[in-house]
């Protein structure tokens, strides 16, 4: 799987969403051509001057590279956002990082996300330039260990949620849009 990339793109759906929302990561649930089974992937989109020697290394790579995940979990007034950190080592001391947001209480998609993490045994990585074609792509095994913790998340994420709701003060918009707030593009 590594250093694949014959002029395939990211589905229709992952482009659609990807350019509607203005994002350049994200993890979304798809069936991969391997089996008829659902999994969480990773869709890295890279464009610009500032991603060209990445894109280059990427176009180039025939093995895997290493991955970093961190997670933490938002507690907003209006819901409980979950933060994946995911990092792609292209340069040891510089990575590709991206953050996605996820709020499993207020999306069906968003819970189903962090559901099938929790249950899958690898995470497939798809990079791609700025028009969406496939520059690299890339498996990782995730252990035990870290699917308990996708497990968790969304666990008490939903829990913390349903309180919010008997509350009467959920929005997962409003929290959405606040965290989102706090970002700026990299110059």
């Amino acid at each position: 799987m590594p250093g694949e990339h014959n002029n395939k793109t990211f589905p229709a759906s992952v482009i659609e969403m990807m350019s509607a929302g203005g994002s350049t990561v994200t993890c979304l649930p798809v069936k991969l051509d391997e089996d008829d089974s659902w999994q969480s992937a990773v869709f890295f989109r890279l464009g610009g001057h500032e991603s060209q020697a990445d894109i280059n290394l990427l176009s180039h790579q025939q093995s895997a590279l290493s991955v970093g995940i961190e997670t933490d979990l938002i507690e907003h007034a209006n819901a409980t956002v979950v933060m994946l950190r995911l990092q792609l080592f292209t340069r040891p001391d510089d990575p590709l990082v991206g953050e996605v947001l996820i709020t499993p209480g207020g999306a069906e998609t968003h819970y189903e996300i962090l559901t099938l993490l929790s249950a899958q045994q690898t995470l497939t990585w798809f990079l791609s330039d700025q028009e969406f074609q496939i520059i690299h792509q890339q498996r990782q095994p995730l252990s035990d260990d870290w699917r308990q913790e996708f497990l968790d998340l969304r666990d008490e994420a939903f829990k913390r949620d349903t309180l919010l709701r008997l509350s009467g003060n959920y929005s997962a918009q409003t929290a959405f849009a606040e965290v989102v707030s706090h970002y700026a593009l990299r110059s």
